[in-house]
C-alpha cells in the first residue's frame, strides 16, 4: 500500500459507464446562499471505507480556516447531502475506492466529497477557483471532472509552490481526474466563459482526506 506521506500525484480516467451514471445527478444540485452561490451549486457529504464497505458519516458543516481559504475561510458552510441514489451506485463507490487506493488513505480517515456545478456566463469570466493558487489543508485531494458543457477555460492546474507556474494545465473532461498530495502541491483552475447562450457549466467532484 502506498503511504500518504510518500504519495505525490496521479492522473486517471473513470470508466465511461461511471461517467454516464454520475452525470445526470448534477442537474439536481441546489442553489447556495454563500459567497460563491451565484455561480456554484453544491452538495457535500463525508464517508468512511473499511474492508470495501462504504459508509455515510453523520452530516457536518464544512469549514476551512481563513489562512487556507482567503475567499470564505472561517465560515461554517452547511450544504445538502449528496443524494442516496448517487451514493448507492457502483460508480460512486468505485470513484471513492479508487481515490482511497491511489492516495493511500487509511481506514480510519474519512473522505469528504463535494459535488459541484460551476456555472459560466458570457458577460464575465467565472472564477472556478476564487482562492487562486491554493491548498485545501488535507493530506490528499482529487478533482474529478465529469462533464463540460458550452464553456471554454476551466483548466485544472497543479503547481509546485503558490507562486510557481503550473507544471500541469489540462482541460479535464468526461471523468478525467487528478489525485495529488495536498501537502506537497498547490492547485488552481482558470476562469470559465460561456461559448453560447445555452446552459454553460463544468461538473466536478472534489474529494479530500
Amino acid at each position: 500500500m502506498i503511504q500518504s506521506e510518500e504519495f505525490l500525484l496521479e492522473l486517471g480516467q473513470l470508466a465511461e459507464q461511471s461517467v454516464q451514471c454520475l452525470a445526470p445527478s448534477f442537474k439536481a444540485l441546489p442553489p447556495s446562499t454563500y459567497l460563491d452561490g451565484a455561480y456554484r451549486l453544491r452538495r457535500f457529504s463525508h464517508f468512511s471505507i473499511q474492508q470495501g464497505q462504504l459508509t455515510r458519516l453523520p452530516a457536518k458543516a464544512f469549514v476551512q480556516s481563513s489562512d487556507i481559504n482567503t475567499f470564505q475561510g472561517s465560515v461554517e458552510r452547511v450544504y445538502p447531502e449528496i443524494e442516496d441514489d448517487v451514493v448507492e451506485t457502483a460508480a460512486f463507490k468505485g470513484m471513492l475506492c479508487s481515490f482511497k487506493e491511489k492516495a493511500g488513505v487509511r481506514d480510519e480517515q474519512s473522505i469528504e466529497v463535494h459535488q459541484m456545478r460551476i456555472i459560466a456566463n458570457n458577460d464575465a469570466l467565472t472564477e472556478a477557483a476564487p482562492e487562486g493558487v491554493h491548498q485545501d489543508g488535507f493530506q490528499s485531494l482529487a478533482v474529478v471532472v465529469i462533464e463540460r458543457s458550452n464553456i471554454k477555460g476551466g483548466e485544472i492546474q497543479v503547481h509546485t509552490a503558490k507562486d510557481s507556474a503550473p507544471f500541469i494545465s489540462h482541460t479535464f473532461d468526461k471523468g478525467e481526474f487528478v489525485v495529488l498530495n495536498d501537502q506537497r502541491f498547490w492547485h488552481s483552475a482558470t476562469g470559465l466563459e460561456a461559448t453560447c447562450d445555452e446552459d454553460a457549466y463544468m461538473d466536478v467532484f472534489v474529494l479530500t482526506a
